[in-house]
């Protein structure tokens, strides 16, 4: 056994040792009887011991948690996916997909596209109103303008919208429109007159109303995507573009400063405590939401979350690994499910523009950085999540397998060079070592002094300060937060990193954040490297790509890659598929094999507990979670009746899917 595995066991002992020494598991059989609102039907219908799982029982409240504190509701500017999951249940898109991953109506009744799909038509349905966050009707109708709104105010750079680049590329005449105000905000034009510029928005910008409720997208290059852009991006739900403007820099301060006409809206919003949707009663489809309140309580960490969900307190709990073999052998292990798959990728980021001028020094170096990527034993930090089958959790790719296929129905990641990608084993400590000499021989001399680098005192605070010598081994700084799993992940990083390249060579230093890890940690990049993760936003590659290329929303580190940026913009102006995605293969290929991102595996929870009967609400792939249809049993669901829902909704996909 690789001694990084042998490490990791001991940490997760003497974890698991620590857990042990706070007491028994709490018995499966005792619920809370407090805390519970009146009138949901949840106070009737607890949760009952294991052996009274059957029947089924409904409740119409679910109870969850988030763990950061939002400082706005804005959903076409913020960077956090929880205030997209709010806004993806409060503001209703032009379509939805059932539970099958199939677009269905939602405020557009129909919709068509031109033969290249270069031009998407929205039929919408009358009579629906915005409402307040009381759920009393505005008066306000939701038009096709507000849609068009939506697209005028995020074209506006002065509004700060985020990971706009795919919408503004794509929409016809939106790129030209949002660089012109840029240039008269920034100067660079000092004739034109910015209001005439916002003037030509409704000639100049390929998306109309062509009457009150019909709305037509013109795009600049074919997109059969189109649909899953609605359902995955922010920027194009709607906006009452009269309210928001009086708002101006308060819209989406809180919930009152916000208008719904989703299936609900936000009820109660304390940052720092609670947040609470409620079913909207004005909305166009109320009759299947099922679910008539949604609360979150804000929690700083996820540690207690196996413990919350015994005592009733949420819903659904993932069980890490340390947690899943406390539970064997216990009332508690038939309810052990595998989750099967996430979207979703980690990533190490790493900061080339460090204040750390060793990392500094060696991170634009690609033998460094193909050192550090060789010598991460995936499978191990799996293991960490999903202790029976860990290798089922390793990503070496970018965009997610088995998501997103080519009119053929090939794979993306199947493409020539992600494929050779994902069937590579990278962990391997001699090519570590070697690739790490080699830089070394680059960039030290014969003493192990680093060239150009002189000692200092790197001030990174309020997460760390440290100081350098110049001298090998390089320091380098790992950032994660104070989250137990996240420490443990860390501190396995650590050592087989340093056994892979040699502690003579690197010297890896730890740093944890207490809250607020992107204001505190990520952005004024305090760190030489730290994990994250990203999902795919909608159905085709260029939707994450395009997010990463030098002056992309997810070019944390802030590399500069020419190379890529040239492919991508190839391959986003391709309209034929197949061409399409082998050019996006071929520019994901050229940045992991740089290794200017580093994917390690997918961000899938190997097991899980829950009380949500599944696939009861939209199969949302792109978009966050619809809470829309979905059905809360009073009872826990074992892993048998998950595994047989599972296995018959297959069957039932499988015949929707082949038209039957």
């Amino acid at each position: 056994m690789k001694r990084t595995v042998s490490l990791f066991l001991a940490i997760v002992l003497l974890a698991s040792l620590a857990c042990a020494c706070q007491g028994p598991a709490s018995d499966p059989g005792v619920q809370p009887t407090d805390g519970v609102p009146s009138g949901t039907g949840a106070g009737e219908a607890q949760p009952t011991p294991p052996e009274q799982a059957e029947p089924l029982e409904y409740v119409d409240l679910y109870k969850t948690y988030f763990t950061s504190e939002y400082p706005s509701l804005n959903y076409y500017t913020t960077v956090y996916g929880g205030v997209r999951g709010l806004a993806a249940n409060c503001v209703e898109a032009l379509v939805e997909p059932d539970e099958y991953g199939l677009y269905q109506p939602a405020m557009a009744l129909s919709w068509e596209s031109n033969e290249d799909c270069t031009v998407w038509t929205f039929h919408l349905r009358e009579g629906v109103e915005w409402v307040d966050h009381q759920g009393n009707p505005t008066g306000m109708k939701v038009t096709a303008q507000d849609y068009v709104d939506a697209v005028r105010y995020v074209g506006d750079p002065l509004n700060g919208a985020y990971s706009l680049r795919v919408v503004r590329d794509l929409i016809e005449g939106l790129y030209d429109y949002y660089w012109g105000l840029d240039d008269i905000d920034s100067g660079t034009d000092t004739t034109t007159v910015r209001a005439d510029l916002v003037a030509s928005f409704d000639e100049t910008v390929g998306v109309k109303a062509l009457d009150e409720y019909t709305v037509q997208y013109t795009l600049s290059a074919s997109a059969p995507y189109f649909l899953s852009l609605i359902e995955g991006s922010m920027l194009l739900l709607p906006c009452e573009y009269s309210y928001v403007t009086e708002m101006g820099e308060d819209f989406g301060i809180d919930n009152q400063h916000m208008l719904y006409c989703g299936a609900y809206y936000l009820s109660t919003f304390e940052r720092d405590k609670k947040i609470v949707m409620t079913a909207n009663p004005h909305y166009w489809d109320k009759d299947s939401v099922t679910i008539r309140s949604i609360e979150q309580q804000r929690l700083g960490d996820t540690m207690t979350t196996l413990e919350m969900f015994k005592r009733g307190e949420i819903d659904e709990c993932v069980v890490e690994s340390e947690e899943y073999s406390s539970l064997l052998g216990t009332e508690w292990e038939k309810y052990l499910a595998p989750n099967s798959f996430s979207s979703s990728t980690n990533y190490l980021w790493l900061d080339f523009g460090s204040d750390n001028p060793e990392f500094n020094a060696f991170i634009h170096n690609e033998n460094f950085r193909k050192a550090l990527q060789h010598s991460i034993d995936r499978e191990s930090i799996a293991y960490l999540r999903e202790p029976v089958t860990p290798s089922r959790l390793v990503r070496n790719t970018i965009i997610a397998e088995t998501l997103i296929y080519d009119d053929r129905g090939v794979d993306y990641t199947d493409y020539p060079g992600l494929a050779e990608i994902k069937a590579t084993d990278y962990y391997d400590a001699g090519k570590a070592r070697a690739y790490m000499e080699a830089a070394v021989a680059e960039l030290c001399d014969a003493s192990g002094s680093i060239l150009g680098v002189d000692a200092a005192t790197v001030d990174m605070l309020p997460v760390a300060q440290f100081d350098v010598d110049g001298k090998l081994p390089v320091t380098l700084l790992y950032v994660g937060t104070d989250d137990e799993a996240e420490i443990l992940m860390a501190q396995l990083l650590e050592v087989m990193i340093e056994e892979a390249i040699g502690a003579d060579l690197i010297d890896v230093q730890l740093a944890f954040a207490t809250g607020g890890f992107y204001s505190t940690v990520a952005d004024p990049l305090n760190y030489d490297v730290y994990y994250d993760s990203l999902s795919v936003p909608y159905g085709d590659p260029g939707s994450q790509l395009s997010r990463l290329t030098s002056d992309g929303a997810e070019n944390v580190g802030y590399y500069e890659v020419p190379e890529y940026d040239a492919l991508i913009e190839q391959a986003l102006m391709e309209s034929d598929i197949q061409k399409r995605y082998a050019l996006f293969a071929q520019a994901e290929a050229y940045l992991v094999n740089g290794a200017y991102v580093i994917p390690f595996i997918s961000s899938l929870r190997g097991y899980y507990m829950t009380r949500i009967e599944p696939y009861t609400g939209p199969l949302m792939q792109f978009g966050s979670i619809k809470y829309k249809g979905m059905r809360v049993s009073a009872q826990i669901l074992t892993a048998d009746q998950l595994a047989a829902i599972s296995s018959a909704y297959e069957e039932k996909k499988a015949d929707r899917l082949s038209g039957n």
